[in-house]
């Protein structure tokens, strides 16, 4: 079922009043959920989207004209392109503006009946995508990497949405070295500021167990030494049985293309992927500054001593 998202199904799924399941990947950027998105789109019954619920709400994000995982632009993607025009122009100028970090607390603590209007545009428009993509794809478990709290905060206020978090952590050495050095069209961060974001990600994506259906926390590091055993899990989170996994061997897997939006450069092509750690971790006095202002979610994730 999963490769149907490259393949219209003979049979289109009515999703006009059923609940949709979204497995929202969170977690601080570089931390693996690009792959880790990948190999759960290549489950029967689910289809990954990539950044969709922060890409298709965020003006700014679009004008960087970022392609899709098949490797065409957004508005020219046979897959994407109809969708995107069903969004109505002010909804994705207001986006980045009304979802952000700074918005958490607050939408955390108002139910969908307490919502400002300002958000009933935003809230309408992702169930159109997402039910638009249930139907077109005929999967019932949509995966989306959009990684930001926020994002997956306002999806969980989406009627007939039922919200499923997988938070992805990483070892804040490595993240650090990501982003500090350059890869493809991402641009490079200052540790600094990387620091800040795995904070706060991290400290966020843990309030959204109160909001989601269920919640997983995961180790990257665990993951890439048996990712058979997280899409286990996941299968019993999201449908409530184990699904198989034939496209995996040990830590190598065979990928489909895959119409992602936004995302890493990791995200193009399809064939055999290894899955692997990538440790590039931070040298000398940054190695210990990083160490200072991270050990107590360290220490909370189990990285230390």
């Amino acid at each position: 079922m999963s490769t149907s998202v490259y393949e219209q199904p003979t049979s289109q799924t009515r999703m006009g009043n059923e609940t949709i399941k979204v497995l929202f990947v969170a977690g601080s950027g570089r931390s693996g959920t690009t792959i880790m998105a990948r190999l759960l789109g290549e489950l029967d019954g689910f289809v990954n989207v990539g950044e969709a619920a922060r890409y298709l709400f965020d003006r700014h994000l679009q004008a960087k004209n970022l392609p899709c995982g098949c490797g065409q632009s957004v508005p020219q993607c046979p897959f994407w392109r109809d969708i995107v025009k069903e969004i109505p122009a002010d909804v994705s100028d207001s986006g980045a503006a009304l979802v952000r970090m700074r918005t958490f607390p607050w939408l955390l603590f108002r139910g969908r009946n307490a919502i400002s209007a300002q958000y009933e545009a935003i809230l309408a428009a992702i169930s159109g995508v997402y039910r638009r993509v249930a139907q077109d794809t005929g999967c019932s478990v949509i995966v989306d990497s959009s990684k930001n709290p926020a994002n997956a905060l306002l999806v969980s206020l989406v009627p007939g949405v039922e919200l499923h978090v997988v938070h992805v952590v990483r070892h804040p050495q490595n993240v650090v070295a990501s982003w500090t050095k350059s890869k493809g069209y991402l641009a490079v961060h200052p540790a600094r500021r990387v620091i800040a974001w795995w904070w706060s990600y991290n400290l966020l994506a843990e309030a959204l167990k109160f909001r989601a259906k269920t919640y997983r926390r995961i180790r990257y590091e665990d993951f890439v030494l048996n990712p058979a055993a997280l899409l286990q899990q996941v299968g019993r989170d999201t449908v409530g049985q184990e699904l198989p996994s034939s496209f995996l061997e040990g830590t190598e897997a065979n990928v489909h293309m895959q119409h992602i939006l936004a995302g890493n450069p990791d995200k193009f092509g399809s064939g055999r992927v290894k899955i692997g750690d990538g440790k590039t971790p931070v040298a000398g006095s940054r190695k210990l500054l990083v160490d200072l202002l991270t050990f107590p979610l360290q220490f909370r994730y189990r990285y230390l001593p």
